[in-house]
């Protein structure tokens, strides 16, 4: 069973790949010489986030926040038999909660918190619940290996009680690595600028329109980064490298204080004033899988 929608795989630097049925353990696409990296967001929002990356050995998830186990099963039982771990940006409903809980320990998923974050964990999510059979992990600043991925948390401002991070996830490949870097929920991008430089596909919060807050205000807007303020991270991370990524996808936009046509414009406009109209600017739908983004 295949997630994404039925215009299928954007291949980015290499040829259209046609997409099948999964198998019990492995897609199709993740064979043995594969694509080196794609990248697929199968939600994004306040309502629930989850990212997929994978290469031709590993499949990951980036957070997975779902608001009951039926959606949960839903939207993920068909990656569930090859998912290597989920790996959560910080312990928000929208990014991990019980009914995602009890599906990953259902079906044995290794699940990676922020170390010392495990008993804010049980406190918010486990409800009671023992999860004797959740098999849980930490991860810390330091690199963590999650099958052929190696993955590089840094952590980044956001909501103060919970400590929050972006991944930068290498994937190698014949002898070359591609590069993932992924930041869900940011407040602000000062001093977190060169974990972007250099990076083959980059997916980045861009939450909300300074004007449309105005309008709808929303105090936890504050936490979060604006469509100019993720235009100026982005061009300040290809000004500072030697080859533009792939692609960029803009995620966890707000329903009432943007929308993807303003989000996509607002960083665009300001990519092609600095000289790079030619990146591709993707935007995670809300309550559906994107197309899937294929880094050759």
């Amino acid at each position: 069973m295949s997630l994404h929608p039925p215009s299928g795989l954007d291949t980015l630097a290499v040829g259209e790949e046609e997409r099948g049925h999964r198998n019990p353990r492995r897609s199709p696409r993740t064979h043995e010489g594969g694509l080196p990296l794609l990248l697929q967001s199968i939600r994004s929002g306040s309502s629930g986030n989850c990212l997929l990356l994978e290469n031709h050995e590993t499949t990951l998830l980036i957070d997975a926040g779902f608001s009951s186990i039926r959606r949960c099963r839903a939207a993920l039982e068909p990656l569930l038999p090859s998912v290597d771990g989920v790996l959560v940006s910080h312990l928000h409903s929208d990014h991990i909660s019980y009914s995602t809980l009890r599906v990953l320990e259902e079906w044995g998923v290794p699940v990676w918190v922020c170390a010392g974050e495990e008993g804010t964990l049980r406190r918010k999510h486990f409800r009671g619940r023992p999860f004797d059979g959740l098999d849980l992990r930490t991860f810390t600043r330091r690199p963590v290996q999650i099958g052929s991925f190696t993955i590089q948390p840094f952590r980044v401002p956001h909501y103060p009680s919970y400590p929050t991070f972006g991944f930068d996830v290498a994937s190698p490949h014949n002898g070359t690595t591609r590069r993932a870097v992924v930041a869900s929920d940011l407040s602000d991008w000062m001093g977190q600028q060169s974990h972007f430089h250099n990076a083959d596909v980059i997916y980045i919060e861009a939450n909300h329109d300074p004007e449309l807050l105005k309008l709808y205000w929303n105090p936890n807007s504050v936490y979060h980064l604006s469509n100019p303020s993720c235009a100026a991270l982005l061009r300040h991370a290809l000004d500072h490298s030697t080859t533009p990524p792939a692609a960029v996808m803009l995620g966890h936009l707000s329903d009432d204080r943007n929308s993807p046509e303003l989000a996509r414009d607002t960083v665009a406009t300001a990519l092609a004033e600095a000289g790079y109209a030619h990146v591709p600017i993707h935007v995670a739908p809300r309550d559906e899988p994107s197309n899937p983004l294929a880094i050759a």
